[in-house]
């Protein structure tokens, strides 16, 4: 075929050339959601597991006004004040749809697709490459420090921070762009709202100096405002929500924070647990060589931007180094962005030099993502599964108390896993199912997580199971991973063999199960709790060894604590323990004493309890003292 002539030529790329460059733009911004779709379908399927049953929870606690901003804004979770991220997403969304997870998860990949055109829109604006700014967004989307955020209900707060933080910085860009008030306005108002999302928004003014002291340094002084806002918070948040001393969540500041520092850097360019262990760490020797030569080569050249982006990755990882006994890979959500755009500048930059060059930035991005994108999407698609074993769990549990209603749920073959995804957490007063325990033993099958919660706070005793199942009160539910299997029968036979009639360690007064240890002037059970008059009993299973305490849970009514503390003595076989004081209204409380020593082997143990004062209930005239939920001892 013959080559038409120029002019006809230049006919075709006039009408072709318009069209294509706008299909190259939609491409530009659509592709990377697609990406991210691809990378985390699991995720948007998934099921709720883990703290989502905390905070799906919350909705039951909420009977007026004063009750919802208590729920909002109260301390919860580790100290964490999140009324947006956590508390009002869950409230709103779970009003509206229930149990009905894809609504969460549509508005977190909404969230995420959000981030992801800040993000491109923040490295084209600091690069100057549209290909920096499409591979950035693949890079990031591919670290497996975002498997847990994009599949996790409660990790909607790390997108949500992600959010705001990225707004904020875009419009601080285009206020330096353009010297328009209204964004800088604007980035104030977005960083504001921040502190409602989560506590690392405080990091942003940091974010903002270091980029106009490496890129604007005239503008840096103007951004020194923003830290003061970030102090308050900060003394504000320890003062109302003090900061754990010691375990999983204590922050401890001592020689593991570089330790800590080298292995998040080592999981941000590869994967985390990636075997062997000489791959993970000769492959991020590898990037973090080439990575530092771009950064300070380019320095050397007068262009700080690629050292800006290191900052960003040592800024938003800082809050949680002190954090050495919780390293998790779900921390690295944020901080990987910075890496992103790294990367996505230097490939741009060598895709514009010689081949060799090309070559390198081909094998190196080929390499990260060999290492990275098979463990992202495992770890998303294991998250899915386990969430899903977790509904049908709680389905099944919904559907049996559907059939056998006001009976006891006993579970037995939990595993460990879906014990401390799917029970821990106590997802079943969501489905109307209060009464579910695990079977006898069942604890022995599951590995102990003293800071997380006591298994043995969800199993039920021997004794007190064995009187339910004589006496027709409680059904026994197998847990399989299609569906709960009625063995009922079986366990009746198991339980007349195999389980002693024992004092139980373990006594639930919001449970009528439990009506046989109590004493007599007990009142009638009220929701989760039972009220007691001035003085009541308990009778335990005494303790095993000197070690173990009394552990007692109960309720607060502000009527109680309306003029002043209230004082609560408690005794075991007549020997009084150190007393307590009520103050808080409308709020749970939790007391641990001590034992005396002369309990310790005794098959049972009487303990009582007596409070100062009672109020009188408007409704019969009784008297009233607190309301009590638990009495353990281990």
């Amino acid at each position: 075929m013959s080559r038409p002539p120029k002019k006809v030529l230049w006919q075709i790329d006039s009408v072709v050339t318009p069209a294509f460059k706008r299909a190259a733009r939609a491409a530009y911004w659509i592709l990377p959601p697609l990406f991210c779709l691809w990378v985390y379908w699991a995720g948007l399927r998934a099921w709720f597991q883990q703290d989502d049953f905390a905070w799906l929870r919350l909705r039951l606690d909420i009977d007026n006004w004063r009750d919802l901003l208590r729920v909002v804004f109260e301390p919860r979770a580790q100290g964490t004040i999140r009324p947006l991220s956590e508390r009002l997403f869950f409230l709103v969304f779970s009003a509206i749809f229930g149990l009905d997870a894809l609504p969460f998860r549509i508005w977190a990949f909404l969230t995420q697709f959000a981030n992801i055109a800040l993000m491109m829109a923040i490295t084209l604006r600091l690069t100057g490459s549209r290909l920096a700014g499409f591979l950035a967004a693949i890079l990031w989307l591919a670290n497996p420090g975002l498997a847990k955020t994009m599949t996790w209900t409660s990790g909607y707060n790390q997108l949500a921070c992600g959010l705001f933080v990225l707004a904020s910085f875009y419009l601080l860009l285009r206020y330096l762009d353009t010297g328009r008030r209204r964004y800088w306005l604007g980035q104030w108002i977005v960083f504001l709202a921040g502190f409602g999302v989560q506590e690392l928004n405080v990091v942003y003014p940091a974010l903002a100096a270091a980029y106009t002291l490496c890129c604007a340094r005239r503008h840096f002084r103007g951004t020194l405002p923003l830290f003061i806002p970030s102090l308050v918070y900060a003394a504000v948040h320890s003062w109302v929500a003090p900061t754990a001393s010691g375990g999983t969540y204590g922050l401890y500041f001592d020689g593991a924070i570089p330790v800590t520092f080298a292995r998040y850097w080592a999981w941000a360019l590869t994967a985390p647990y990636l075997e062997p262990a000489w791959l993970l760490w000769g492959l991020a020797t590898l990037l973090s060589t080439a990575l530092g030569w771009l950064a300070f080569a380019q320095a050397r050249r007068g262009e700080f931007v690629p050292l800006f982006f290191l900052a960003w990755f040592a800024i938003l990882i800082a809050p949680v180094l002190p954090l050495r006994e919780h390293i998790i890979e779900y921390y690295l959500t944020l901080p990987t962005l910075g890496l992103a755009m790294l990367g996505g500048f230097g490939f741009a930059r060598c895709w514009k030099a010689q081949w060799p060059l090309k070559v390198t930035a081909v094998v190196l991005a080929g390499a990260y993502l060999a290492a990275s994108l098979p463990a992202t999407r495992s770890v998303a698609q294991w998250n899915y599964q386990r969430s899903r074993d977790v509904r049908t769990l709680v389905r099944g549990v919904a559907r049996a108390a559907e059939l056998h209603p006001r009976k006891l749920i006993l579970l037995a073959g939990v595993s460990d896993d879906l014990f401390w995804t799917g029970i821990i957490d106590q997802p079943f007063r969501l489905v109307g199912a209060n009464a579910v325990y695990l079977t006898p033993g069942s604890e022995l099958s599951i590995e102990p997580h003293p800071e997380f919660g006591e298994v043995a706070d969800f199993v039920m005793p021997p004794g007190a199971a064995l009187r339910a199942l004589e006496g027709k009160r409680a059904v026994v539910y197998a847990v399989a991973p299609d569906r709960l299997y009625n063995v009922t029968p079986f366990y009746e036979r198991l339980a007349r063999s195999a389980w002693a009639l024992e004092e139980p360690r373990y006594v639930d007064v919001g449970q009528s199960i439990f009506a046989e240890q109590l004493g007599p002037t007990w009142r009638e059970i009220h929701g989760r709790h039972r009220w007691m008059p001035k003085r009541a009993t308990v009778r335990l299973g005494g303790p095993r060894a000197a070690a173990e305490r009394l552990y007692v849970t109960g309720y607060c009514p502000a009527a109680l604590v309306a003029q002043g503390p209230l004082s609560m003595t408690i005794s075991v076989d007549g020997t009084p323990l150190p007393p307590v004081a009520l103050s808080t209204p409308d709020s749970q409380f939790s007391f641990v004493f001590p034992l005396p020593a002369r309990t310790v082997g005794k098959p049972a143990i009487e303990v009582a309890v007596e409070v100062a004062h009672t109020i009188t209930d408007p409704l019969d005239g009784r008297q009233l003292g607190a309301a009590f939920g638990t009495f353990v001892i281990r």
